[in-house]
């Protein structure tokens, strides 16, 4: 059995993730977690332009107890995954077709920050699709695509249409629940600026965070066990060993700091913005 892990909560006092690394014995911290500085992949702030966010608003829009909400959610989601489809890992950080990521799937596209090589992030990602896959009842895995971009299978779009639209049901019939076991939180990398402001990104709980700002809640609590500044970024693993240039790490860093997203995703907001528009 798993231990459950320390959790510091800074909530009430600090509610920064600089405290966590003077903890000593706390491997994670629980903060409060704003929306409006809250990342996904690719680089989307949670109060404006995430996916999973406006596939959530599109099944609350149509009513989430209507027998058709699942399918309008997977016909958005759809609209989605064969628009974003990015060629490698490069491509979707956003940085130079000469990298060495151009030659991984988008899912090997590790952080400068990460400690782990290119290979065990993409095996990581792998083996976390098969998991979530099966925990809905399907046996694929990351050969039916990769929860954050296209192209997926039909069945893949049914995944995460099912999956999101079941944890918005749960949500708004109970609330927003936590809890200190593995996975009582959305887990999160704190990003830190050079002025001490904080963001946060997403590392696990991505149908959770969505489904709760889709709702109209305005912050959630999150647990965070990484804690990033952007002043270290030429000791960053992956700085260090070449992979990234510290201009090009340090651009990717800004770019998810700053909800600035890679051009991959330009036809896709694109397309949003001209339905809001109308």
């Amino acid at each position: 059995m798993i231990d459950a892990p320390r959790i510091l909560d800074l909530r009430e006092t600090t509610n920064h993730p600089i405290s966590l690394r003077y903890s000593e014995i706390f491997s994670a911290a629980l903060l409060t977690g704003f929306f409006s500085h809250g990342r996904s992949q690719p680089g989307v702030c949670l109060a404006e332009n995430a996916p999973f966010v406006e596939t959530a608003k599109v099944g609350l829009a149509y009513g989430l107890s209507k027998e058709g909400a699942l399918e309008k959610m997977r016909a958005y989601l759809r609209q989605y995954y064969e628009t974003v489809t990015p060629s490698n890992a490069a491509e979707w950080l956003g940085i130079s077709e000469d990298s060495k990521l151009a030659k991984f799937p988008p899912w090997g596209a590790v952080f400068p920050w990460r400690a782990r090589t290119i290979e065990s992030y993409q095996q990581a990602f792998e083996n976390a699709a098969m998991e979530e896959n099966k925990a809905v009842g399907r046996d694929v895995g990351i050969s039916d695509g990769w929860l954050f971009c296209g192209p997926v299978s039909n069945e893949k779009i049914e995944i995460e249409a099912e999956r999101l639209l079941y944890v918005l049901r749960r949500i708004e019939k109970s609330g927003y629940q936590r809890s200190d076991e593995i996975d009582g939180d959305v887990k999160a990398t704190a990003l830190v600026g050079e002025n001490s402001e904080w963001r946060w990104l997403i590392t696990a709980g991505n149908h959770r965070a969505s489904a709760a700002a889709a709702l109209g809640m305005k912050s959630i609590p999150v647990r965070v066990n990484l804690v990033i500044s952007r002043c270290d970024a030429a000791y960053w693993k992956h700085v260090v060993d070449g992979v990234f240039s510290q201009a090009a790490a340090v651009d990717v860093f800004d770019n998810y700091f700053n909800a600035t997203p890679p051009k991959v995703l330009a036809p896709w907001l694109d397309r949003n913005l001209k339905i809001d528009n109308r």
